[in-house]
């Protein structure tokens, strides 16, 4: 199964991290800042930069022609690559043609994403709710992944099997006061048509992934990581079971164990991210009708 997936939110809030934590040996092409963000990991993916006059026609072939080489191939800051866009149709089109360019472009790109023979991941920054049109056609748009159009931010989202936004949470579990969304809400898209995520998760995709039976399988040299996260997993729930859990208790003799081994600190703190988040998932799926239930 091939997914579409749309991760949007504010600046600086991980959306970038994530994707390439979820995917490492997925095929990135961004602005070079983005992927800098991959040091917190000690890890560099393959990375095609970009610079502002990468069109969407050139994204569109980049994605034809790595789709069978990469499990993955995410675009970073879709938003501005389409802010550049519409730039460009402006320059050769009139008023409204510009945007009937503009969005048939889109169409187009939106086409070879969902036939992609590998998982597309586009992270987009985030349109606040406003009203569009003109005077007398006016309506709501709510808030939305950011890309240009009158019509466009409402009908792009639809075509993707996962739209998750970031969203501050200071309950969020570990460090990172940030969660996606992909439950209702009233005022911003969201949605998961899988149905494989809970309605907020730690920004960890793959681990929801891995949840809903959908396999992320991870890169040879990083595939040691697996050999300590199911025992991590199980020390973490049972603390939680706990009147009064600790995870500095459950985290300090990992750690000890792991330093001694050799292996890099980034990579027992991304152990530990994963491990807490597939403990917290895991938890909320075996909890499922006594969240339900709590809800009415």
């Amino acid at each position: 199964m091939n997914l579409f997936i749309i991760l949007y939110g504010p600046a600086k809030t991980g959306k970038t991290l994530s994707a390439i934590a979820s995917w490492p040996d997925a095929l990135v092409v961004g602005p070079v800042g983005g992927t800098l963000s991959s040091r917190f990991l000690n890890h560099e993916p393959k990375f095609i930069p970009v610079g502002d006059q990468i069109t969407v026609k050139q994204i569109g072939e980049i994605i034809q022609k790595a789709q069978d080489e990469y499990p993955c191939i995410i675009i970073d800051d879709f938003s501005i690559i389409c802010s550049s866009e519409l730039m460009l149709c402006q320059q050769s089109f009139r008023g409204w043609d510009a945007n009937k360019e503009f969005n048939r472009r889109i169409r187009v790109l939106r086409d070879i994403i969902r036939n992609a023979n590998c998982h597309v991941v586009l992270t987009m920054h985030e349109q606040a709710p406003k009203v569009v049109g003109q005077e007398g056609e006016q309506r709501k748009l709510p808030g939305c992944p950011m890309i240009p159009g009158w019509q466009l931010p409402e009908q792009f989202p639809t075509h993707a099997d996962l739209v998750a936004r970031v969203i501050y949470d200071e309950d969020a579990p570990g460090s990172w006061p940030y969660l996606y969304q992909t439950g209702p809400d009233e005022i911003y898209t969201t949605g998961d048509r899988l149905a494989i995520t809970p309605e907020k998760f730690p920004m960890n995709i793959r681990e929801a992934l891995l949840l809903a039976g959908i396999d992320v399988p991870r890169p040879e040299p990083l595939a040691f990581m697996e050999d300590y996260i199911p025992v991590i997993v199980d020390a973490i729930s049972e603390e939680m079971a706990t009147k009064r859990p600790s995870l500095k208790k459950v985290f300090t003799p990992f750690a000890e164990k792991m330093i001694e081994e050799g292996i890099d600190t980034r990579h027992i703190r991304w152990i530990f991210n994963d491990a807490l988040h597939r403990e917290h998932l895991t938890r909320h799926n075996n909890n499922l009708i006594t969240n339900f239930i709590n809800t009415l």
